[in-house]
């Protein structure tokens, strides 16, 4: 959040763009970890490898290093094996987006108020 927190500093509306941005970013992740689901459902490795991807990549912007982690390994997963140890990657994954999700709506509800 440091990076992001810094584009808003000095701008009298930089709140409001912080508050904008972990808006679309928490859309962006909540779509995509549904993805995740379907794709597994459907046993498409290579959809998930690439969801897995997109989201550790926008996970670095926010400080979700925990959540980077966890989607590098289901993302190696997915490229090399099939079935149960993605499934145990993929619930991981979800629970530490769900404590992500959380971490940054407190962020911006303290943020809209300052």
């Amino acid at each position: 959040m440091r990076s992001i927190s810094q584009l808003a500093e000095g701008d009298e509306t930089g709140d409001q763009f912080v508050a904008e941005i972990i808006d679309v970013f928490l859309a962006d992740l909540s779509e995509r970890v549904r993805a995740v689901g379907l794709q597994m459902s459907k046993n498409d490795r290579a959809g998930v490898a690439a969801t897995a991807h997109a989201i550790k990549g926008s996970c670095g912007h926010f400080g979700a290093a925990r959540l980077m982690e966890l989607c590098r390994d289901l993302e190696e997963r997915a490229r090399r094996e099939s079935g149960g140890d993605m499934e145990i990657a993929i619930l991981a994954m979800v629970a530490e987006t769900e404590r992500v999700l959380a971490a940054l709506e407190v962020y911006r509800s303290e943020h809209a108020r300052a």
